[in-house]
């Protein structure tokens, strides 16, 4: 099996890889104002303005946990039906534990398709994690697609459910398992899929179905 490599290297280098370890925001907005003047009389003109009085968005709140597991959220015939394809053997569902080191407050690893035996290489891997603040998360995929990049990979970008993505496609040990990742607010997804699965035309939209799944699947906690 492959050395996993998450999000920033989450859980370590894809078999598929992942186990990204894929990421709300917060702050406050006052509403903008605008006089007002009343309409001037043939007698005498007033001028006068009027200001609203300011409004202050609330604060999206910070998760801080991922509710479900990979059986839940994204169970295996569901994900078959969305790729168009079916998994061979065993599948492993991984929860992870926080890792204040690296901002992690939890991750889910899905991996599908493990043979008979349940040890092969996943012929599809999809790694949540949730980190402490979407700049956390941010930085975990940045880190990422970095190391990719250091590895020899090529980088292409697309889109998840409104959110920029990378897809990497590396040659190298650990490296060889098309990869895409993508961050929404403090989470991370990451989804691979074993280069023979499908075709190239087939394999870009498929993993950004999957993606898009985990995003919302996740969404709301």
């Amino acid at each position: 099996m492959h050395k996993a490599r998450t999000l920033a290297c989450s859980v370590g280098a894809l078999s598929v890889l992942i186990a990204v370890s894929a990421c709300g925001s917060s702050g406050s907005k006052n509403a903008k104002t605008t006089p007002s003047t009343p309409p001037s009389s043939s007698a005498s003109t007033t001028a006068s303005s009027s200001a609203a009085p300011s409004t202050s968005a609330a604060p999206t709140k910070l998760v801080t946990k991922l509710h479900g597991t990979c059986d839940t959220l994204l169970p295996q015939p569901e994900v078959e039906d969305l790729m168009g394809i079916h998994f061979v053997g065993k599948n492993a569902y991984v929860v992870g534990v926080p890792e204040k080191n690296i901002g992690r407050l939890g991750y889910l690893n899905c991996r599908y398709g493990l043979g008979t035996s349940g040890k092969g290489t996943p012929t599809v891997e999809v790694g949540i994690s949730l980190y402490t603040t979407p700049a956390q998360a941010q930085k975990r995929l940045t880190g990422t697609v970095t190391d990719y990049l250091d590895h020899a990979a090529t980088r292409s970008m697309t889109q998840v459910a409104g959110n920029d993505a990378t897809l990497l496609v590396g040659k190298g040990a650990g490296y060889d398992v098309p990869l895409l990742v993508v961050a929404s607010g403090q989470r991370t997804v990451a989804v691979s899929v074993d280069q023979n699965l499908l075709s190239a035309a087939k394999r870009e939209p498929a993993m950004v179905k999957l993606a898009a799944l985990a995003l919302d699947r996740t969404a709301s906690q």
